[in-house]
């Protein structure tokens, strides 16, 4: 079984390097959740946490997941809903219960979630790469901006990135080693959070048991996969079955792809995505009050859209790609936004580009990061996308990134010392 980078095989300078990286990254979230305080902002990028915030505060008050007012994108007052995840409305819900309606509450929370990232982000590039770039990737992690900035935001990136990468890290070694039992069952729940937190990983999911099985030789060992998928239905058969009571029709999650691949794929962007223009809703499909009919006939009509258009549909995700990994600045977006992009994800990028390529050699032990990343890109690009939407790949290409400036580092320093400091004369060092 490959080497796990377990808190006792780290040497003693490794496990202080650790200590302090997640030191740093609590110290720097803390400070970020109290900059924004306790309020709602919502803002640019993390707009949703006014949706989810107000669902929260609703559900604690005794009210269910349900809005005061008339509330986006067709949703009544007082009136159930679909649309919006439950998961995460009802988490917010439980910390506004346990200290009362202060989102500064529920950031400083989110703070702790967020620096379980960056320790995942040491444990899974450690099990893939080695423990060099695992320190180099968790201290990225720590002090990268988006990391930060969606680490205290209430909306379901960092819950759901700490769901994924444990997920991934467990998939990956229990295919090696069967383990105990409690492994697969905690292997189960974080795949469960994941789909839970963010529908649309739903996609992934079955290419990892597929993948996981194709691996397994022992076919006792392929009996184990059956206790994860058994705990993914638990997780979502009581929300199958509200919807059902609700809506009168089969919905498994949430009501979201539907509108969003329809208007992602509208004609009105004329071939040119961009993620803040939406399109009114046609009362006819408004008219049933439904939320599994209107997501149902707003898929239907999304994708007669592509069919209609083949040529418009390829423009779009080639722009949605372009959105989806943008690293430059821009004129729509503040001074402060512009900085932090290209002083994060701008040097981060091109970075994980080279780490991807000088990694390709080990395709195969990659295989569960590269799957995720292709599958994940691939449905934002086909329907809807925003930044915050491809931040689960951050954590991934960080990884890559810290190949690459390792890669760099090390090619110096071995021209380094293949000089003689006082001659100048190439020399070869016997320790190489």
């Amino acid at each position: 079984m490959k080497h796990l980078c377990s808190w006792r095989s780290l040497s003693r300078n490794d496990r202080k390097l650790l200590i302090v990286i997640l030191v740093v990254a609590l110290l720097v979230r803390l400070t970020a959740a109290f900059l924004l305080g306790d309020e709602i902002r919502g803002l640019s990028g993390a707009h949703d946490e006014i949706s989810y915030s107000m669902l929260g505060q609703r559900f604690a008050s005794g009210y269910g997941m349900t809005f005061p007012q008339k509330w986006y994108p067709w949703i009544d007052a007082n009136a159930p809903q679909s649309y919006y995840s439950f998961t995460f409305s009802f988490l917010l819900a439980t910390i506004y219960k346990i200290f009362g309606y202060h989102p500064l509450a529920a950031r400083l929370v989110m703070a702790f979630v967020s620096v379980g990232v960056v320790f995942m982000v040491f444990k899974v590039a450690c099990y893939f790469f080695d423990n060099r770039t695992a320190l180099l990737s968790s201290a990225i992690a720590a002090i990268y901006a988006y990391f930060i900035f969606y680490g205290v935001s209430l909306v379901t990136e960092t819950p759901f990135i700490l769901a994924i990468l444990t997920a991934i890290y467990l998939g990956t070694m229990l295919v090696q080693n069967s383990g105990r039992i409690v492994l697969w069952i905690v292997f189960g729940i974080a795949l469960a959070f994941s789909v839970l937190l963010r529908m649309a990983v739903i996609f992934f999911v079955p290419v990892l048991f597929m993948w996981m099985l194709v691996q397994m030789h022992d076919h006792r060992q392929r009996f184990y996969v059956l206790i994860p998928i058994v705990i993914i239905l638990l997780a979502i058969t009581p929300f199958t079955i509200r919807n059902y009571l609700l809506w009168g029709k089969f919905m498994l999650l949430e009501s979201q792809f539907g509108h969003v691949f329809w208007n992602g794929n509208h004609p009105g962007h004329m071939g040119n995505f961009h993620p803040y223009k939406v399109f009114p809703i046609p009362p006819n499909i408004l008219a049933s009050k439904n939320d599994a009919i209107i997501t149902n006939e707003l898929l239907k009509m999304g994708i007669q859209n592509v069919l209609a258009n083949p040529k418009n549909f390829v423009l779009l995700t080639l722009t949605r790609l372009r959105e989806f990994f943008k690293f430059w600045p821009t004129a729509d977006s503040s001074f402060l936004a512009n900085i932090l992009r290209v002083i994060s994800f701008g040097i981060i990028f091109p970075l994980s580009i080279l780490g991807i390529i000088l990694s390709l050699k080990r395709w195969h032990a990659l295989t569960p990061i590269f799957l995720f990343m292709l599958i994940h890109t691939a449905v934002y690009a086909t329907s809807w996308t925003m930044i915050r939407y491809r931040i689960p790949l951050d954590v991934f290409l960080i990884m890559f990134a810290s190949v690459s400036i390792l890669f760099v580092f090390d090619n110096i320093r071995r021209k380094i010392t293949l000089i003689e400091p006082d001659e100048g004369h190439i020399f070869v060092d016997s320790s190489l």
